[in-house]
């Protein structure tokens, strides 16, 4: 009996294995491999596709309703057959759609704001499966005098689109004349949310990746030559408090 030589067959099952991923990917352009039944291919071609394009229309929910079925499809069929995912996780398909948008996706008939919405559309996903915990509570008579720093868990993002307003009957041509800022985080409760800030807030929070205390950030947005009398001062402790709050901004011991 002669020796096995092991893997004597792999180019070959490579081969198979490479028709078979490229059937499954686009069944229009590339023909069932030898020796597999079609029937079954075709089980296999709908599950694929269906799992991948149930997944991003619960995640890209407002974008595949702007588009409308066929649309949808057809892009949702372009990304399965053209990307080539870094990631082997089905989490992370909707990461995967935003890099094919952003990076392989160049069809003119798409609406202009579609990488924008569709990043929006993904964050609550992006934070529901960041690791990490918040250290415990520690109150704050007096921000302006604490030393605070932002949340690990929460981003600061600048869209030109008014994202948060884009629907099936609001579908601008144009970004807006300012832009929108969405201020995204998980609090001490795990819950999720997206805040729609204005450029103090989200300059306050990107300054406060580094510790300081509240008036040295307030400063730092402001700029050092303008006078904080009472009134400015009261309305930054309060911007504070607010993100104080929300478990955005943290005291830092």
């Amino acid at each position: 009996m002669s020796e096995q030589v092991e893997g004597k067959n792999l180019p070959g099952f490579q081969a198979l294995q490479l028709d078979f991923a490229a059937h499954i990917r686009n069944p229009e352009l590339n023909p069932i491999p030898d020796g597999i039944e079609s029937r079954r291919m075709a089980i296999y071609t709908r599950l694929f596709y269906n799992n991948i394009e149930s997944f991003c229309s619960m995640r890209f929910e407002r974008t595949k309703a702007i588009l409308g079925e066929e649309r949808w499809h057809a892009m949702i069929r372009d990304f399965v057959h053209r990307h080539q995912s870094k990631s082997p996780y089905f989490a992370q398909i909707s990461e995967e759609f935003i890099a094919y948008l952003a990076m392989e996706r160049s069809e003119a008939s798409d609406p202009p704001f579609l990488l924008e919405l569709c990043h929006y559309e993904w964050l609550p996903l992006y934070f529901d499966r960041m690791l990490g915990e918040l250290p415990r509570y520690q109150p704050c008579p007096d921000p302006l005098d604490a030393r605070l720093k932002a949340s690990d868990l929460s981003l600061v993002r600048r869209y030109i689109w008014p994202v948060n307003k884009i629907a099936e009957d609001f579908q601008p041509n144009e970004p807006s004349e300012k832009p929108t800022w969405a201020l995204a985080f998980r609090n001490r409760a795990d819950k999720v949310d997206i805040k729609h800030v204005d450029a103090f807030v989200a300059n306050l929070v990107e300054i406060l990746r580094t510790a300081m205390t509240g008036l040295e950030a307030a400063r730092a947005v402001v700029g050092d030559s303008i006078h904080l009398d009472e009134t400015r001062r009261a309305r930054f402790a309060s911007r504070l408090d607010d993100l104080i709050e929300l478990d955005v901004v943290l005291v830092d011991d």
